[in-house]
């Protein structure tokens, strides 16, 4: 074995040979985290640049997450079925390098038409062949009671790999005139960075020994995840955290359409909300998610929080007089939202799945999760449009108020039906051991 690779063994289901490689791993899933998804993201930082470059409504940018969000979700359960039985070196390295490619092209600004093609390209990219990916790599990095602070350090590491990338953008952003040409430049650099990710990830992991059967789709798997109501109340709880993580976006253009903040001003703003608030909410995510014992309480208690804070910007005047308070209700909301995001995959594990079948459960997870892509992003771009002003943006933070309920009554159903499963289970184990049996 060469030292200086990672090498995961028999079929992702045992410990890293070594501390330092298992912090290599989750390090390199959280600096290709973060880079393989500024290009389908880029709208995040630079909306008006964007509108600029492409000519694009509102609504028109909105489609190009539905486009993006629409092959996800037809691809999220393959891309389960891959990570179980692929090479992680060959999907990461793929998905990196051509994704980065792409990007040239990208910087030509081509037509509309095949702007959104590309968006539906970049799904199969950053999703099929790469999420389900690192979220079992995560879970197959510690045990069960470290799993909040590994998905929170991933986080942080996609945190802290944006706030670098993002204030070097910005500059970048800046000297070449903070608008189409200053787009172009920075869509040029995450393009290198995403290649250079990727040599990374090919020189770094190894082609792992896989055992069993890598050809076939097990229905057999899917029909046992499929079974428990405990996942598709996690779903429920993810999907509700993701579609409040999509209206959340809107307050770039909030800032700018409603406040009058300006573009150089707002890409500072931006990066902060997306990326310094992205890696502080994995920080403090991870580690009180364990201090709660549970991430399904934690999530809860985010859900809490959402509830608040979007209030305020519910209720907040639209004069440029407020603009202090719409910042600092930005920060005070997106740590709540940040937090909840950096560890919502995490439930996986409070739901006692099989580590077998994690690639299959993440996809399952992952589909439920992103299926607001197909039609959020278009949904907030429209209530925008219609409603000029403070209205429109009003009409998104109802919207998120309403999935912050959803997702509040989900969590406490499934929390207490995890407490119920846990407490058989105890109840199992003892009566086995009173009889002299080994506990199952």
């Amino acid at each position: 074995m060469v030292a200086n690779k990672v090498v995961f063994e028999n079929s992702w289901g045992r410990k890293m040979q070594s501390n330092w490689k298992k912090w290599i791993a989750l390090i390199l899933c959280g600096v290709a985290g973060s880079a393989i998804y500024k290009l389908p993201y880029l709208r995040e930082t630079y909306y008006d640049a964007m509108q600029q470059a492409t000519g694009a409504t509102n609504a028109q940018l909105g489609f190009l997450m539905t486009a993006y969000g629409l092959v996800n979700f037809l691809l999220y359960l393959p891309g389960g079925w891959a990570a179980d039985r692929f090479s992680a070196r060959k999907l990461m390295t793929f998905s990196l390098v051509s994704t980065g490619i792409s990007g040239f092209y990208y910087a030509t600004f081509p037509s509309y038409t095949m702007i959104v093609l590309l968006h539906a390209l970049w799904a199969v990219t950053t999703v099929f062949t790469f999420w389900a990916v690192c979220v079992r790599i995560i879970r197959t990095l510690g045990e069960s009671a470290e799993q909040g602070r590994l998905y929170g350090y991933w986080f942080l590491g996609k945190g802290l790999t944006s706030i670098v990338l993002g204030f070097l953008s910005v500059p970048l952003f800046s000297k070449f005139g903070a608008g189409v040409e200053g787009l172009r430049a920075t869509i040029i650099f995450y393009s290198v960075v995403t290649i250079l990710t990727g040599v990374v990830a090919w020189f770094v992991f190894e082609d792992e020994a896989k055992a069993g059967d890598k050809s076939n789709f097990r229905l057999a798997d899917m029909a046992f995840v499929l079974k428990m109501p405990t996942m598709w109340l996690a779903g429920t709880v993810t999907f509700c955290m993701w579609s409040i993580y999509i209206g959340f976006g809107m307050v770039t253009p909030y800032l700018t359409q409603v406040f009058n903040m300006g573009g150089a001003e707002v890409a500072v703003a931006s990066v902060i909300r997306a990326y310094v608030l992205f890696a502080l909410g994995g920080l403090i995510g991870g580690h009180l998610a364990d201090r709660c014992k549970s991430r399904t309480r934690f999530m809860i208690y985010a859900f809490m929080g959402m509830i608040v804070f979007t209030l305020v910007y519910v209720f907040l005047p639209g004069d440029a007089k407020f603009i202090g308070m719409a910042l600092a209700n930005m920060i005070a909301l997106g740590v709540f939202i940040y937090s909840a995001n950096a560890v919502f995959f995490s439930i996986i594990d409070e739901v006692n799945i099989p580590t077998k079948v994690t690639g299959t459960a993440a996809g399952f997870i992952s589909l439920l999760t992103y299926f607001p892509e197909i039609y959020c992003y278009t949904m907030v771009g429209n209530m925008v449009d219609n409603k000029p002003g403070v209205a429109g943006y009003h009409d998104v933070f109802m919207f998120m108020l309403g999935c912050a309920a959803v997702g509040l009554i989900a969590a406490l159903i499934l929390q207490r039906m995890n407490k119920a499963t846990h407490a058989e289970k105890q109840a199992r184990n003892k009566a086995a051991e009173e009889n002299g049996e080994v506990a199952p």
